[in-house]
């Protein structure tokens, strides 16, 4: 599996990268981490990345601060993540988004929702790619290429494919992709994914009575694999 993200994403701050940082890199993203302001406007100032993600709570300096010093730099995303401000409160100790930054995520932090903002904020160009044997598929847009051909995917179909090529190799139960996709543990009636597996191996498959890229686990679930690695 390759990954095709040029520019990195600069984590600064805290004990962040111990849980977002697998979680940008698992899907996909270079990551470097700083701990302080200082060495994050260091980084910067050599290598631009194409995102900023800074946990406010760690923060020796006013977020706003930080924010303006890194636009100063270059016109780079970001997004603050920090304590949750309750309705019409007024924010203080930098618990509200600073008008420079462009997005605010506050905790406890819902990874789902944050990796859907970071894919949103990544300049063109940079949005996560990923390829398997003749597939490169980018789930940003749902815009799928094999070979010469070039397809777009639903929400639901971009979402399965996502989860299966960020996984190889991996048996995913039928239970997990209807929790992840449907956002549901019942299993009385799982005709719905059925009918979505079928579409998505019309779709990525060159048979797909013989699939080669999704396969079927008897009485587990279905694996993704690269047929490429198997010669």
């Amino acid at each position: 599996m390759k990954r095709t993200t040029i520019k990195k994403i600069l984590l600064v701050q805290g004990g962040l990268g111990d849980s977002v940082g697998p979680a940008l890199e698992q899907h996909g993203y270079r990551v470097a981490w700083v701990r302080s302001a200082r060495t994050a406007l260091e980084f910067i100032q050599k290598d631009l990345p194409a995102l900023v993600v800074i946990d406010v709570p760690s923060l020796r300096v006013g977020p706003e601060r930080l924010c303006l010093s890194i636009k100063r730099v270059g016109n780079v995303p970001i997004i603050l993540i920090g304590p949750e401000t309750p309705p019409g409160a007024v924010a203080q100790n930098g618990a509200a988004a600073p008008a420079c930054a462009d997005a605010y995520i506050p905790r406890p932090l819902q990874l789902r929702r944050f990796l859907s903002r970071v894919e949103k904020l990544m300049p063109e160009g940079q949005a996560l790619e990923l390829r398997c044997g003749d597939l490169v598929f980018r789930p940003a847009n749902g815009i799928l290429r094999k070979r010469s051909e070039e397809l777009y995917l639903n929400p639901k179909l971009s979402k399965l494919l996502q989860l299966f090529m960020q996984r190889p190799g991996e048996v995913l139960t039928r239970k997990f992709l209807m929790q992840q996709v449907w956002e549901t543990s019942f299993m009385g009636d799982t005709r719905t994914l059925d009918v979505h597996i079928r579409w998505l191996r019309e779709a990525i498959e060159d048979d797909p009575s013989d699939p080669v890229y999704l396969r079927t686990v008897r009485r587990q679930g279905y694996r993704f694999e690269n047929p490429k690695a198997r010669k």
